[in-house]
């Protein structure tokens, strides 16, 4: 027995004459006489079985099935292995195929499903059947064969659709690239969701000291001495009688309710000291 994969099997098969044939895992109730596979082992007798033990059905129980060696086996230990159409001959998969050959193709011959598992190249054809190479078995000499009493064998070639089994260590490859990838992805909006934030933020404040304008300048033009701040920037403006004061590096203040207060500001070498 050859696995294919998980869920097909290639087994020799008695009714094609011996020669390798693939059969597909089917979950449902088997019949008697076909083949099932043990994918969920629940050993209930003193004799053994393993997963991927291969059985025939010998009866049927109400629960399950009974094997020729006298276990039970419950339903949902097995799958059922349905044949296809798909066999290997000289270590090359064909399909069996149900039409009429052509010339150079090989056939096999099939009567009420079974054949003697010989592959025969088609010499000639015409209404009736096809001629072949000749060859013997324990029925005699055959050279042809009666269309409906053959099957084509087309080769099956691997096709680059055709899925093919992965690799571990490239999957998790992969995998770590795409969660890197993921992951730029996640900084650069996170870094563009800051970015509006703080701008929305000053936009904020903008609107805020814009509000009333006309209340802003008449404190200003009035007071002898404005300080304004602009929140959130380090940012600051100095107005005397109305004048905004340029190029102030520095301010200092100190101020005391009972003796007084007094401003120092410090200048870049431009404006005038009040």
């Amino acid at each position: 027995m050859t696995e294919i994969n998980e869920n097909i099997h290639v087994l020799a098969d008695e009714t094609l004459g011996g020669i390798k044939r693939e059969y597909v895992e089917v979950d449902r109730k088997a019949e008697v006489g076909e083949k099932i596979v043990i994918v969920n082992a629940d050993v209930q007798c003193e004799e053994p079985y393993n997963n991927g033990d291969i059985i025939e059905v010998e009866s049927l129980r109400i629960r399950g099935i009974q094997t020729p060696c006298h276990r039970d086996i419950f339903d949902f230990e097995y799958h059922v292995l349905e044949p296809t159409d798909i066999v290997h001959i000289d270590g090359r998969r064909y399909e069996m195929i149900d039409r009429e050959a052509e010339v150079g193709e090989k056939i096999i011959h099939l009567y009420e499903g079974e054949s003697n598992g010989v592959a025969r190249e088609v010499r000639k054809t015409d209404d009736e059947g096809v001629e072949v190479d000749p060859y013997e078995d324990e029925e005699g000499v055959w050279i042809g064969l009666d269309h409906g009493y053959y099957r084509v064998l087309v080769p099956v070639e691997a096709t680059e659709d055709e899925p093919k089994p992965a690799d571990p260590i490239d999957v998790i490859a992969s995998l770590a690239q795409e969660v890197a990838s993921l992951k730029r992805t996640v900084d650069r909006h996170r870094d563009e969701i800051d970015t509006l934030h703080k701008d929305n933020r000053t936009l904020g404040e903008e609107l805020a000291r814009l509000k009333y304008p006309a209340k802003n300048e008449s404190i200003i033009e009035s007071a002898p001495f404005v300080l304004v701040i602009h929140g959130g920037r380090g940012d600051f403006d100095v107005y005397q009688r109305g004048k905004k004061i340029e190029n102030i590096s520095r301010l200092e203040i100190e101020a005391d309710s009972r003796i007084g207060s007094s401003i120092d500001l410090e200048f870049n070498n431009v404006g005038e000291r009040p």
